[in-house]
């Protein structure tokens, strides 16, 4: 297969954004195998169909981990060679942005992928005070691309977020370092929903619940 064809097709390279976003979030790149994990029926089925329109004669594998989760699997050595080519190395901290996503178009198909993989919508009741609190997380054991996906946001989207904040966890002799970049406020959420929002249903309503949270207490007063 000719994969210039793809990398020179606007309709197709958004699709690659996804898979490729996917991989690097609940998913795997290896040698003999690259792999995608989740327990959300939604996002296989779509990660499913993207890599049909990709590679229409691709043979897939479906099954489940040894924790649980569904996943499905690809062992093709010329298409493994082709996501290497796009980013050399998909382990959780080594992880950056690939080149080739370099339109507000092809960064707003990662942001959606990598947040619904890795991201969490807060919606919570702060006891001691009883107000509500809200936020959008993102968190990755790679401080260089949740820089990027910071710098993003601001730059394309017009989203602000908040400082970076790294998250240290000692398990026996190992140490476990991990980034969390948060966006607050009204007007970030809003415009998080109407440039980005979620392929995750769950996400999606959690985030529409958020937003309307405001509209309930303005009501009150």
């Amino acid at each position: 297969m000719d994969y210039n064809l793809i990398l020179n097709d606007s309709e197709k390279l958004k699709v690659l954004s996804r898979l490729v976003t996917h991989l690097m979030g609940d998913g795997c790149v290896t040698n003999k195998y690259f792999a995608y994990f989740n327990k959300n029926e939604d996002l296989l089925k779509n990660y499913e169909k993207d890599l049909f329109k990709l590679f229409s004669e691709v043979h897939i594998i479906r099954g489940i981990s040894n924790s649980g989760t569904s996943l499905i699997q690809v062992q093709n050595k010329e298409i493994i060679y082709f996501l290497k080519s796009l980013l050399k190395d998909y382990r959780s901290k080594t992880l950056e942005i690939p080149k080739f996503i370099n339109t507000k178009d092809l960064r707003k198909e990662l942001l959606q992928s990598i947040y619904d993989d890795e991201g969490c919508v807060g919606l919570r009741v702060y006891r001691k005070t009883n107000e509500l609190k809200r936020d959008i997380t993102l968190s990755s054991n790679s401080l260089k691309f949740i820089e990027q996906i910071k710098e993003i946001l601001i730059q394309d989207f017009n989203i602000s977020s908040n400082k970076i904040a790294k998250n240290v966890k000692i398990v026996g002799s190992k140490i476990f370092t991990n980034y969390i970049l948060p966006i607050n406020g009204k007007s970030n959420f809003e415009k998080f929903q109407k440039e980005i929002d979620f392929a995750h249903p769950t996400k999606k309503e959690k985030l529409e619940k958020m937003i309307k949270s405001y509209i309930r207490l303005a009501g009150t007063k």
